[in-house]
């Protein structure tokens, strides 16, 4: 699929099968209204620098982009990216945010890599009109060297009042859980493979008990074990698909309105109806994908856009 630029895309969103939006390196964000057949260039300005991990769109016009590194900043749009306000700002070089959810076009949370003792989380709950940091006193410790992955800015998800935030990096990969909007925490393990460049890349849930998290090696990108588990209980047990998983690292997992989970990475696309056996779909690499009502969608390197109808 043709699209009007270059960049790397981690961020991608698809409000239906018609509206997608995507963003990435140079501060790059693109919309399409037609399912692909023209994209609209709706970069935001004087953003060469940033690179936008993370998209989230309500429809055409309704969106918010997050950047990681460089100064964290997220931006929104009313009016399809014809014009962005500046919500967000931290200068901090220490702030990295890895990605960011809505659960509502009010409700909001943006989660990255720890400042202090714990993961650093933001939280809105006026559509991002004010960004608030959740103290850290409140979170649970970090591990050593444990962080979010900024791969796909899919590692935290959003749903109701409760959120769920995925980590990796340290000797093991965890879930934080919050069901009153980040004001309580409790944290799981889970047996997804942990350790420098090791991690939870990605978590979806397809309600408020079943769920998918997938990830593995950033660096072996064809390793197949400790790189995907499932929860039944709302994430606070995950067993590990230790046969039939995912081909490989995946940096991203979608579940589509049928119930199919879909995961890629740089090895190729994998899907499931049951969390459990892994079909590989295709050998082509993508960073980060997303279901919209029919169609899967998928970016990543170079300015590569795809759609594929799963069943």
């Amino acid at each position: 699929m043709e699209v009007p630029s270059l960049a790397h895309f981690r961020g991608v969103q698809a409000v239906s099968d018609n509206v997608v939006w995507t963003s990435g390196t140079g501060g790059t964000v693109l919309l399409t209204e037609n399912g692909g057949k023209k994209w609209k260039d709706v970069t935001v300005p004087h953003c060469d620098s940033l690179d936008f991990r993370d998209i989230h769109a309500l429809d055409a016009k309704r969106a918010w982009v997050m950047s990681s590194g460089n100064g964290a900043r997220i931006y929104h749009t009313k009016n399809s990216g014809k014009t962005w306000v500046l919500q967000f700002e931290d200068s901090n070089p220490k702030v990295f945010l890895d990605g960011m959810d809505f659960s509502d076009e009010l409700n909001g949370v943006a989660y990255g890599d720890p400042v202090s003792k714990s993961m650093d989380v933001l939280i809105t709950s006026n559509g991002g009109e004010t960004w608030t940091r959740i103290p850290s006193a409140i979170i649970p410790v970090a591990l050593k060297d444990e962080a979010g992955f900024a791969a796909s800015g899919t590692g935290v998800v959003y749903s109701g009042n409760t959120i769920w935030m995925a980590t990796g990096g340290g000797e093991s990969s965890r879930v934080l859980k919050s069901e009153d909007k980040g004001q309580n925490w409790e944290v799981f393990m889970t047996p997804i493979i942990g350790g420098v460049g090791q991690g939870i890349f990605s978590m979806a849930m397809k309600d408020k008990l079943n769920g998918v998290a997938v990830g593995g090696d950033y660096v072996d990108s064809t390793r197949v074990t400790y790189n995907c588990a499932f929860t039944i209980d709302g994430g606070k047990n995950w067993e590990l698909v230790e046969k039939n998983g995912p081909l490989g690292y995946r940096s991203c997992v979608a579940i589509t309105n049928s119930g199919l989970a879909v995961a890629c990475g740089r090895t190729g696309i994998d899907s499931s109806l049951d969390f459990k056996n892994w079909t590989s779909n295709s050998e082509e690499g993508y960073f980060t994908c997303d279901a919209g009502e029919e169609l899967v969608w998928f970016a990543g390197r170079s300015g590569r856009v795809a759609r594929m109808r799963l069943e």
